[in-house]
């Protein structure tokens, strides 16, 4: 290889330094279990902001105290017969509960005021102060990728239309938990009665949630200013916006994003990390890798090969499953990925840098395949790959279980590609969000067509392109 210009000298130095930018203080949270600093995901104030953060969890909070003390629980059923009195004995008057009603009003005058001194756009708004968006993924758990998604972009709206948000899914608490807002389901919040749709122009009546079935298509946010009037909106969709609206967008939804300081590079990962958190349960699963990362001079090339669903075996494979020929075919269609994270590497990350690869794939059989080609290179887990479908909302206990510990690999999996330095990706929901996470630009390369070391993906461009983000 030829020696390097100074452009690319000065590219190496500005790729350290933002490297080590991103290093973050291990969180004392975690004490029993270890955790190197990259791999704790906080929520950055320099990078991230902090007006639109705190504006916004007052709001919320507000809202949901206001939403919280107005509700009045249905009425108990009555006791069983046997537990009620005999006629003979004396009857006593039931003392009448206190009226929710003044509470209810300090909490929703509470909640006005924090919409009219917020000092975001769009603040004073005529309707109720108590309003809700939520995204709705009751009943399965969707591609990982696509879920992650929704979230934000819902979140953006609700963001930017004064709202309190809500997230109903069926297996998110597995592997994480609120960070700085409570987005969890509450009994004040109701997701009934509410009409699926995914015509933009249907009328609802009074007392319907409306429940925007949005998924596969690119919304613009200007199609909810109809639904203003609702104090709860429901949405589904797995296409993202927010990049595109930082970038590119115009009118009052986009400057009004634009003016809570937001960033395109970041902004994802930012509003992620404003709403979850991973749970410690998570770090057990990753402690042997995280421990051979850790290493003063070691940095870590994240490698997502996505092959065609044909690669995922059964949940309750092996890797005795895989072939010769499985194997072969497997690591004939990866070789651009691992090319590719080859030049990376030559170009960025010289001796005496030591270089790991942090393999994340959906095949078995590349797995195995790799590992004889690449020896002392490669991390990897040892969970079986298979898709998040597979963990919907299970009835039975054992299922449950089941459907726990395989949605917290499948999360760990993701949270070891974004502790990555870069990232050499297959396009893909889950690789494109865990990029994003991250919070380190100039470091994607999605070969092969994106695969010259000294040219990475513009992450505003990749935050665009294909189902947006």
């Amino acid at each position: 290889m030829s020696p390097r210009s100074p452009r690319v000298s000065l590219l190496l130095a500005s790729a350290l330094v933002l490297t080590l930018s991103n290093v973050l203080p291990v969180t004392t949270a975690i004490k029993d279990t270890f955790v190197p600093p990259h791999m704790d995901f906080e929520y950055p104030d320099a990078l991230c902001g902090t007006a639109w953060r705190d504006d916004y969890i007052r709001l919320h909070s507000a809202i949901r105290a206001a939403s919280a003390a107005a509700y009045i629980p249905p009425p108990s059923p009555p006791p069983p017969p046997s537990s009620l009195a005999s006629p003979s004995s004396p009857s006593l008057p039931s003392p009448n509960p206190p009226s929710p009603l003044p509470a209810a009003a300090a909490a929703a005058a509470a909640a006005a005021a924090a919409i009219s001194d917020s000092t975001l756009p769009n603040a004073s708004l005529p309707d109720s102060s108590i309003r809700f968006l939520t995204f709705d993924q009751h009943g399965h758990c969707g591609g990982f990728g696509d879920f992650l998604v929704g979230v934000v972009s819902s979140f953006v709206v609700a963001l930017l239309d004064r709202r309190a948000f809500v997230i109903r899914h069926d297996c998110l608490q597995y592997a994480f938990q609120p960070a700085f807002i409570d987005w969890a389901e509450s009994p004040d919040v109701p997701m009934e009665p509410s009409r699926r749709t995914a015509n933009l122009n249907e009328s609802f009546p009074s007392g319907v949630i409306p429940f925007l079935d949005l998924n596969g298509n690119r919304v613009n946010l200007q199609v909810l200013e109809k639904f203003k009037g609702f104090r709860h909106v429901k949405v589904l969709w797995n296409r993202g916006m927010l990049t595109e609206m930082l970038t590119k967008g115009t009118g009052g939804w986009a400057d009004a994003l634009r003016a809570t300081g937001l960033r395109p590079p970041y902004a994802f990962g930012c509003i992620l990390r404003f709403l979850v958190r991973p749970r410690r349960e998570l770090w057990p699963l990753m402690a042997h890798l995280l421990q051979e990362t850790h290493e003063v001079q070691t940095v870590v090339v994240g490698v997502h090969v996505r092959l065609s669903d044909s690669f995922v075996r059964d949940p309750n494979a092996t890797e005795s499953s895989a072939t010769a020929a499985s194997m072969a075919a497997a690591l004939a269609q990866g070789a651009p990925m691992l090319a590719c994270a080859k030049a990376v590497e030559d170009m960025w990350y010289p001796p005496p840098l030591t270089v790991r690869w942090m393999l994340i794939t959906n095949s078995i059989d590349f797995k195995m395949a790799i590992r004889s080609h690449f020896p002392g290179k490669i991390l990897e887990t040892n969970f079986v790959p298979h898709h998040s479908e597979a963990y919907g909302n299970k009835d039975e206990e054992q299922a449950r279980e089941k459907a726990t510990q395989g949605f917290r690999e499948m999360v760990a999996e993701w949270l070891l590609l974004a502790s990555s330095n870069s990232f050499v990706l297959t396009i893909s929901g889950f690789s494109r969000t865990a990029a994003m996470y991250s919070l380190r630009p100039m470091a994607i390369y999605t070969p092969p067509h994106y695969c010259d070391p000294e040219q990475p993906y513009r992450q505003t461009e990749f935050g665009i392109a294909y189902s947006g983000i």
